[in-house]
């Protein structure tokens, strides 16, 4: 069968539907409608989107034809429908709602909501002003892709057509497709339709969702005051505030700032006065170091001048000197000619030696070139010889090689005469495949005992493991320990399995894991087990206790999922000696209580603290006899213990602190004999059972070791007959190789000796070719020594030449020796003459060489003048000049000495005071001119404020004063107070709306808080405080999710009927109001529109929709409810 799937419909469509069926025929008026409003169908492009089938703006929507409502009654951007498809829990409805006060009602879990969601989520607003769910993707509904919401709003009055706004979820990608007015559009341009509309579903004055109630009780004052602005004045006021707030935010940081300035400004001139001193010290000092550095330029200055004149005096020495060299010479003159004339004649010796020199050095260089080619030759000669003689010893292996071929072919053909056997390999092939046949089948064989054997191990373990156990279980049974476990396997098998588990994995956890109370506590005082055992439930005996969370997720993931068992498993991380009693055992006793249940418990300390944790022993006391109603009377006074045990009954106590303190009710239960911590029984059948199954594994053994001696005799009896066999196959493969080889080597012989007769050919081929180049070699040799010949020839007749060049050289050489000789004895001769001339030229050269040395100096001298004149400039070097005047160098170094000697007795300072000095100076100027600039913009900024204020501060106080009135008469209405009004503060963010209100005649009026009031007086208060707002809401339309949850009747019906007066005036804005319960005889208006939102499994489908009738539904509720009365 097809699943049901609920549809949940608005009344109003219902009402309409209905109106249509009773006129038995659609009107032309309706046909007209229904075509301008068209259908939903399905396909869209690529994406399978339900596409916008109405196309078009309507002024007026069947919905309110339907009900006889003007559409000029609704405001602009009013809602005027709502359809939504596969949205939320809607599979199809569409809401059409009235232009005043709409009431949705419904019960809980029906769609009330969702509702509320549509109209945030289709006008573009985000998910979190519903304060539900984040992702739109989860908006959509159960097992659909996509969801639709249209909203059409009220139009201008100036435009033809509503607003038609349509909106696609995607589940899949969490993204919307938009429509606007048919066509496709973008979110930026729905949100600018609603910001002109002046929709403000982010306000809770305006929209307040269920699930944001408590949100808008959170509210801080400051918080309101924004919210009622935007909600109840013009846009400018919201505009002025936020203009406000944002000047005194910087009138309050330009303030702070101008007196950061100020404070920073007297520091730096505090500091500056404490640094005058030092300051014009330090300047005086600077002024001695400049004089005493202008006094070191202007030593630059006389040391160049002084130089000036010396190069000049130097100068004219050196014409002096020069001009009495020239007349020594003018009168010595005959004297020295002959000298002259003797130089010269040596030097053209000297030349002539130098070019003998080269001629025979030429002559040896050809004679080398020869000799160097004598040797390349010869070089050539011997390569020729390797290259013969290697040819020869080729040509005798060759010889040798034709000798081995011969000798070759004959032994080949003499075997070709003596043909071997025939050879069959296919016959060999089936006698080695034969035995190896045989031998697969041994070794399958083989393989096969292997496994049995293999197999009769795996078995005889288990069986040994077995036996084992069931000896265990049978020794067990003669102790205490062993029959608890025993009857643990009986009426817990899985507790069990657990127990043995945990004992073989103790090391694998980070504390000590124990095990079932029933086996690892006991009873001190048997007196009192039926006592203590009837204080806990049978899941209290058989779970397990880990001390740390790690501990119990890994036991709860081994029992669970490895291990598939179901037990208990609880963690304590508490230290038993934390469990105290609240009342001393002394006191106890006096109320008929023997003592506590932990006291006759013994166990791991970890397992008592779960007891004591989970079952709270403790604090339940036992007796082994029954209590008296005193002592009954005692125990319940007391409030601290919950429970006890005494004789035959077990006593709770259950206390509802909620109804007061006498709110207390006690449960017995007779005291039953106790199943766990009790001496069990040795059940005897059980031990026979263990008995007679050890004798059958015993046996089940001896016969399992028989069947494998068996086939361990039957394996080695193989092994032995296998050993013949493979020595056979390996004979059959070896005598086949021999003949294949033979027949091999026969079938080619042919191809051998031609192969060894082309050898043959070749190597003759071969000895011809190298006898060939040994002739060549010996021609080349020949002509390579008559080369030679003429070379040794050649280098015999240069070395003549060398001879000759030689002696040529050893004649020049003589007469130079001689013209040296006759130039030293003129020269003696005249030796003082010359030695004069000689002095002269090194007083010249002296002479020459003072003047470039002094003229470097002055050059020094005058790069340092240029420095410190492009220091100063013009002027600078007039006065260095004046410095300079008229005195030496050494004049001004006294002066130097003299001020640095002034400059010594001024004690340092250090540079950095001046410079902090000038740069502070330059911060107080920069500091006065921004404090100036600062206090300019400051009174600007008060300027404005001011002149805001003006105009805002009234235009506040006027919509305070109108929110007041009417939430005063609200308040009267209900024979309350209350009021509202403006907190003023100089920060303009702090101004805040105060509410006071007063419940109570003897009460004065406090202000509205979370602490004072009650949840039902607070709720009283928002919805009077947002219907304060009706009249001069800016928002077309308002939303109100069940505001009226938490009211008591009284106060139910009087807002109740406040809020139909108000939001059933005209020219108020749209109101919907969300409750899931209203009482009876409420004030209905006629302006009002109640939609009724039903759910169910027996809600018909939308296309069965019309044959639901609401007027007959109602009729048959009125007939029953008479009939009942």
């Amino acid at each position: 069968m097809p699943s049901f799937e609920p549809r949940r419909r608005s009344r109003a469509r219902f009402e309409e539907e209905n109106e249509e069926q009773s006129s038995g025929s659609d009107s032309p008026k309706r046909r007209k409608r229904r075509a301008a409003n068209g259908t939903l169908s399905d396909g869209d492009e690529d994406q399978s989107d339900r596409d916008i089938s109405r196309v078009g703006r309507v002024k007026s929507s069947p919905s309110r034809a339907g009900h006889g409502i003007d559409t000029g009654e609704f405001q602009t951007g009013s809602i005027v429908r709502v359809l939504v498809e596969d949205f939320v829990t809607y599979e199809h409805a569409e809401f059409n709602p009235g232009p005043n006060l709409n009431m949705v009602i419904g019960p809980n879990g029906t769609g009330k909501s969702s509702l509320v969601c549509a109209i945030c989520l289709g006008l573009g607003f985000h998910p979190r002003h519903l304060g539900r769910a984040s992702n739109l993707g989860e908006f959509v509904k159960h097992g659909k892709e996509t969801a639709i919401v249209e909203i059409e709003l009220q139009g201008r009055p100036n435009e033809r057509a509503n607003h038609v706004i349509r909106m696609q979820i995607r589940k899949e990608d969490n993204k919307t497709k938009w429509w606007l007015n048919g066509k496709e559009s973008t979110h930026a341009a729905v949100k600018s339709l609603t910001n002109d509309l002046r929709i403000q579903i982010d306000n809770l004055c305006q929209f307040l969702p269920q699930d944001r109630v408590a949100e808008f009780a959170g509210l801080t004052p400051v918080q309101l005051l924004h919210e009622t602005l935007r909600a109840a004045a013009p846009e400018r006021m919201i505009e002025w505030h936020d203009q406000l707030k944002e000047l005194h935010k910087r009138h309050k940081e330009l303030k702070a700032r101008l007196d950061a300035c100020a404070e920073t400004l007297r520091g730096h001139e505090t500091r500056q006065q404490g640094s005058q001193a030092d300051v014009d010290r330090l300047r005086e000092r600077e002024a001695i170091q400049k004089k005493v550095l202008d006094l070191q330029s202007a030593r630059a200055i006389a040391e160049y001048n002084t130089l000036r004149r010396l190069v000049s005096e130097a100068k004219q020495k050196k014409q002096d000197a020069t001009r009495r060299l020239q007349e020594l010479e003018h009168a010595c003159g005959p004297a020295l000619q002959a000298v002259n004339r003797k130089q010269e004649y040596r030097q053209k010796i000297e030349a002539v030696v130098g070019e003998r020199k080269n001629a025979l050095k030429n002559a040896e260089a050809a004679c080398d070139r020869l000799l160097q080619t004598i040797e390349a030759q010869d070089e050539k000669v011997k390569h020729l010889q390797n290259k013969k003689n290697a040819e020869e010893g080729s040509h005798t292996s060759k010889r040798t090689e034709l000798g081995k071929i011969r000798r070759t072919i004959t032994d080949l053909e003499a075997k070709l005469q003596n043909k071997p056997p025939e050879f069959v390999a296919s016959d060999w092939n089936i006698k080695i495949r034969q035995q190896e046949h045989t031998m697969r089948e041994n070794e399958a064989e083989k393989r096969r005992l292997h496994n049995q054997f293999d197999e009769l191990k795996t078995l005889m373990s288990r069986k040994r493991d077995e036996r084992q156990k069931q000896e265990k279980d049978l020794e067990a049974l003669d102790s205490q320990e062993g029959q608890k476990l025993a009857f643990l396997k009986r009426i817990e098998p899985d507790v069990a399995k657990g127990w043995e588990w945990l004992q073989e994995h103790r090391d694998e956890f980070e504390k000590e894991v124990f095990g079932p109370p029933m086996l690892t506590c006991s009873i001190t005082n048997k007196r009192y087990s039926d006592q203590i055992q009837s204080l806990l439930a049978r899941g209290d005996f058989f779970c397990f206790t880990c001390q740390t969370p790690g501990d119990h997720k890994k036991l709860s993931a081994q029992f669970f999922k490895h291990m598939g068992i179901s037990a208990t498993i609880r963690t304590c991380g508490s230290q038993f000696a934390s469990f105290q009693p609240n009342i001393p055992t002394e006191q106890v006793h006096e109320m008929g209580l023997d003592g506590y249940a932990i006291e006759y418990l013994e166990g791991p300390e970890p397992v008592l603290a779960m007891l004591c944790s989970e079952k709270r022993l403790h604090v339940s006391g036992v007796a082994a006899r029954d209590i008296s109603n005193d002592q009954y009377e005692q125990i319940t006074k007391s409030e601290r213990i919950p429970s006890w045990a005494t004789g035959p009954v077990m006593y709770r106590i259950t206390r509802r602190r909620e109804y007061g303190g006498n709110a207390v009710s006690t449960a017995t239960k007779r005291i039953m004999p106790g199943r766990y911590w009790a001496d069990q029984p040795v059940d005897n059948s059980e031990r026979v059972a263990l008995r007679k199954r050890l004798n059958e594994l015993i046996g089940e053994i001896d016969e399992i070791r028989t069947q494998g001696q068996d086939i361990k005799s039957r394996i080695n009896e193989m092994d032995g007959a296998e050993e013949p066999i493979r020595q056979k196959i390996e004979a059959l493969r070896k005598e086949k190789n021999e003949l294949q080889k033979a027949a091999t080597q026969y079938a080619t012989l042919g191809d051998k000796i031609a192969a060894e007769k082309r050898a043959f050919e070749n190597t003759q081929k071969g000895l011809v070719e190298c006898r060939n180049r040994i002739f060549g070699y010996s021609a080349q040799e020949d002509h390579l020594i008559i080369e030679k010949t003429k070379s040794v020839l050649q280098h015999k007749e240069q070395l003549s030449h060398i001879r000759d060049a030689h002696q040529a050289l050893l004649e020049v050489q003589i007469r130079l020796v001689e013209a040296q000789s006759d130039e030293k004895g003129l020269e003696e001769q005249n030796f003082n003459i010359k030695q004069q001339l000689d002095e002269k030229k090194v007083e010249i050269n002296d002479l020459k060489i003072d003047v470039e040395r002094l003229r470097a100096e002055a050059a020094v001298a005058r790069v340092k003048v240029e420095e410190a004149v492009d220091r100063g400039g013009t002027d600078f070097l007039q006065y260095l000049n004046s410095l300079a005047e008229g005195k030496t160098a050494e004049e001004v170094d006294h002066e130097i000495g003299a001020e640095s000697t002034k400059l010594e007795l001024i004690h340092g300072v250090d540079p950095a005071i001046l410079r902090q000095y000038e740069k502070r100076a330059q911060e107080i100027e920069e500091l006065t001119r921004k404090k100036d600039e600062m206090n300019a913009k400051l009174d600007s900024y008060t300027r404005k404020i001011e002149q805001v204020k003006r105009e805002w501060e009234p235009g506040v106080e006027a919509v305070i004063g109108k929110i007041n009135d009417a939430f005063s008469y609200n308040f009267e209405q209900i024979n309350c107070a209350g009021e509202v009004s403006i907190h003023k503060d100089e920060d303009f963010e702090q101004w805040a709306i105060e509410i006071k209100v007063k419940f109570r005649e003897n009460e004065t009026l406090q202000q509205l808080n979370q602490h004072r009031q009650s949840g039902g007086e607070r709720a009283v208060s928002t919805i009077f405080y947002l219907m304060a707002l009706q009249s001069m809401a800016q928002a077309p339309f308002r939303v109100v999710d069940e505001i009226n949850q938490g009211m008591d009747p009284r106060n139910e019906r009087m807002v109740h009927e406040r809020m139909v007066e108000i939001a059933c005036r005209e020219h108020t804005s749209q109101y919907f109001l969300i409750t899931p319960k209203l009482l009876t005889g409420l004030r209905y208006d006629e302006r009002m529109r109640v939609l009724c939102i039903a759910s169910g499994e027996h809600m018909p489908a939308a296309e069965d929709a019309k044959e639901l009738d609401f007027g007959n539904l109602v009729r048959i509720q009125r007939g029953l409810v008479a009939s009942a009365a």
